[in-house]
């Protein structure tokens, strides 16, 4: 069953218009319960409205990047759909999402560093 998640909701207030932060998008991570989601392979469609202006690679970091590392790009693009409410909206997320991955596929933490090093991270750089 796919979950449809309203990423507005994950805002700090109803002012703001771009998601910005590493702890924020950690938190966000949490609360969506992403590692028990990504345990079972759920499939998930992230709604971006209108109005919104993008995500800093902070946040993009925060909220994906452990599940990009540990499943894998393939993975994270066949169960992770983003929608756009209007074609605007999904130009200024697009470029966005692109560079989170790239930043996610370079990054090296304590989580992932002796799968790195090892070489099993499935890193898929051109996709």
């Amino acid at each position: 069953m796919e979950k449809l998640i309203y990423l507005k909701k994950y805002l700090p207030t109803s002012n703001h218009n771009y998601f910005n932060g590493r702890p924020e998008g950690k938190d966000t991570r949490i609360s969506l319960q992403l590692d028990i989601k990504d345990e079972k392979k759920e499939k998930l469609t992230f709604f971006v409205n209108k109005g919104l202006v993008g995500m800093n690679v902070s946040f993009f970091l925060g909220l994906f990047s452990k599940t990009i590392l540990k499943c894998g790009l393939e993975d994270f693009k066949n169960r992770y759909i983003f929608e756009y409410e209007d074609e605007d909206t999904k130009k200024l997320f697009e470029k966005d999402i692109e560079y989170g991955i790239k930043a996610a596929l370079r990054e090296t933490n304590p989580e992932n560093l002796l799968d790195k090093l090892r070489g099993n991270i499935n890193n898929d750089r051109n996709n």
